[in-house]
């Protein structure tokens, strides 16, 4: 009952994405012993929903894409890179919500022209 209380802001802030993002980062480059697999599934989870979402809201909708990735796509672990920093350049935002950040993320690396 008190977790529904509380504002999504808390579980899903920028600080989250990052240290949950350096930790895939840390997995991918060095393959710890004992990594964090639930940080694992959050950051590939939110770099695959957000750009899944961003696929859709242009193909499916007919909207413009909030950003233009590569055409030969862009996997889980180079989004994860791209947003660990884009939150390192920007610590005042750490604040904001994680989805917001790596959109704008993903809008700085890769602007539709």
């Amino acid at each position: 009952m008190i977790l529904a209380l509380l504002p999504g802001a808390a579980f899903a802030s920028g600080n989250k994405l990052l240290d949950h993002c350096n930790a895939a980062i840390d997995f991918m480059d060095n393959e710890p012993a004992n990594p964090d697999f639930g940080a694992l599934g959050y950051c590939f989870g939110m770099m695959q929903g957000v750009t899944n979402t961003n696929a859709m809201y242009e193909v499916q909708l007919g909207k413009d894409a909030l950003f233009c990735a590569p055409e030969a796509g862009l996997n889980n672990g180079q989004a994860a890179r791209i947003v660990v920093k884009y939150l390192k350049d920007n610590p005042k935002e750490l604040h904001r919500h994680g989805t917001i950040l790596a959109i704008s993320a993903f809008m700085q690396a890769y602007p539709c022209e």
